[in-house]
């Protein structure tokens, strides 16, 4: 059985998701309602957390994603988050459900309030973060 991942932060970029997964999967856009996308203190990679009705998060999704590599995804976001099933609209149109990876309310202490940018992330903070990932 194979499931979607809405993607919002670095596993968006081709460069992290395909040093973490071992499956090749087609990608869709998408937009996540009703939720923020923010910084970590001390991070480069973002949360996302519930909003209001009126924000959301574009990112991708990857369809049809393994149950083997969903594994390791969720080795890869560790404790700080937990899975939840969202509906997204595809950028193309129409609606899908996704996983996606939300921050665990007993760690919200540390997201800022400011909003993650993947702009700087695709330009600078790319870098950095491959040079530190570590998916042995």
């Amino acid at each position: 059985m194979s499931v979607h991942v809405f993607t919002y932060g670095s596993l968006m970029f081709d460069g992290v998701w395909s040093k973490v997964v071992d499956g090749i999967y087609e990608k869709v856009g998408a937009r996540l309602y009703g939720y923020q996308r923010r910084k970590i203190r001390g991070e480069i990679y973002p949360t996302v957390l519930p909003g209001t009705s009126g924000d959301y998060v574009d990112g991708i999704i990857y369809l049809n994603v393994s149950k083997s590599d969903l594994k390791i995804l969720d080795t890869f976001e560790g404790e700080y988050y937990q899975k939840e099933m969202a509906e997204c609209g595809l950028t193309d149109g129409g609606n899908i459900t996704a996983w996606v990876y939300v921050f665990k309310e007993r760690h919200r202490n540390l997201v800022e309030d400011e909003p993650w940018d993947p702009v700087w992330f695709s330009e600078d903070g790319i870098h950095e973060f491959l040079a530190g990932l570590d998916v042995s």
